[in-house]
């Protein structure tokens, strides 16, 4: 049994569970990472989160200020930028599996097959069975994450996209409701997210270990 071999596996299907159905048309496969790896990716994604929100509310606060505005809206759009790339990040995984996760299904069958000993392969079956329903318990967690994250990028790029056409005082306050709102939203997506990172650390746990 080779704990890479599944961490690996478990690390493209929560890929797969965390992107939108148009990233099969993607250029490039993103490179296989491990569960250890995808959760510090999504740990710079809840710091992205919060960035975010933070450079936004401090648009919404310079408003009367044109100088103060001009600086503040350019970080939030960077800070955009910068959770949009580490959403993809994440998302990008999910055209790897495409591609792999037949094979690595195969694999790891076959490596099971090998074991001479029915009564250890019966065992490691069951250690197996084990950690892939704390392995799908990723793919939920996953999936309510995604719910949530998703729409929210997705305001937040809209807010962008105005404050790029219209930066003036006017246009500010009327997003001020817009911007309260999503700053309850990040605190909902960052929740969620930590939901599947606690969840991978039990799934990396209840991994065979070499």
């Amino acid at each position: 049994m080779k704990t890479k071999l599944i961490t690996t596996l478990c690390a493209l299907t929560l890929g797969a569970a965390l992107a939108q159905p148009d990233l099969a048309a993607a250029d490039k496969p993103a490179s296989v990472i491990s569960l250890a790896d995808l959760n510090k990716q999504l740990g710079q994604l809840q710091t992205d989160v919060s960035s975010a929100i933070g450079s936004l509310n401090a648009v919404k606060d310079s408003g009367k200020d044109a100088a103060a505005l001009s600086k503040s809206a350019a970080q939030f759009s960077r800070a955009f930028n910068a959770l949009q790339t580490q959403m993809d990040n994440v998302r990008s995984n999910a055209v790897t599996i495409k591609a792999t996760v037949s094979q690595h299904y195969d694999a790891w069958q076959k490596e099971m097959s090998s074991m001479e000993s029915a009564k250890l392969r019966e065992k490691a079956q069951d250690r197996f069975t084990q950690s892939r329903k704390e392995f799908d318990k990723i793919v939920d967690r996953a999936t309510e994450a995604k719910e949530v994250a998703v729409p929210f990028v997705s305001e937040l790029k809209d807010i962008n996209i105005y404050l790029n056409a219209d930066l003036s005082e006017e246009a500010v306050k009327s997003l001020s409701n817009d911007i309260w709102k999503l700053g309850n939203t990040s605190k909902s997506v960052n929740s969620k997210i930590e939901a599947v990172k606690e969840q991978i650390d039990r799934t990396i746990k209840s991994l065979p270990q070499k």
